[in-house]
């Protein structure tokens, strides 16, 4: 008997260990890439509100085509609570997948304009680094997404001293109140 579990206790440490799979680049990119263009496409049909962070209550209000109000669909809420409405808006959680939309219609490489690096972070978050627009080649910015369960949440860009989190889903409230007065209140200014 005592044979017996020696040698089933000695199997049980002879056991080899489960490879772990060290991802490729380009696995890194295209996983990344997912990751963005469901975030954007999330964001554009449900809505979004891209808060600042570090202790500033600014935020950008967005609405979905389908949501939007008047023909208006986005704020700017500053750290006093005044709105402004936004008429042109590039929406942080798209940025990523705007670039490569925009490389991929034109046919163009990874250079220039389009140069884009991507990189996984050990706690999970994807460093992006792109062309600063106007800037000569080569100068690139950093912004790091923070993903939770498929979705970007949250962003830090280098350039910038505030921070950013993303909530999708319909606006409501208070927020979707402030953004009903400000198109009010711009329509009638335009008028």
């Amino acid at each position: 008997m005592g044979l017996a579990l020696v040698a089933v206790l000695s199997g049980c440490a002879t056991a080899k260990p489960t490879p772990v799979h060290t991802k490729t680049q380009a696995e890194i990119e295209t996983e990344f890439l997912k990751i963005a263009d469901d975030s954007c496409n999330k964001a554009q049909a449900e809505d979004v509100i891209e808060r600042m962070t570090n202790d500033v209550p600014a935020r950008v209000v967005v609405l979905s085509r389908d949501h939007a109000y008047r023909n208006y669909s986005a704020i700017y809420i500053d750290n006093k609570g005044v709105a402004q409405v936004i008429y042109e808006l590039e929406l942080t959680v798209c940025g990523p997948s705007h670039l490569i939309s925009m490389q991929n219609e034109v046919h163009h490489d990874n250079s220039g304009d389009y140069e884009h690096h991507i990189k996984l972070n050990p706690e999970g978050s994807y460093s992006w680094n792109q062309h600063v627009p106007g800037e000569a080649v080569g100068v690139l910015s950093t912004t790091t997404f923070t993903v939770k369960s498929g979705l970007i949440t949250a962003s830090k860009e280098d350039d910038s001293k505030y921070d950013k989190s993303f909530e999708y889903g319909p606006i409501t409230g208070s927020d979707l109140q402030t953004l009903k007065d400000a198109v009010d209140a711009e329509i009638i200014r335009i008028g």
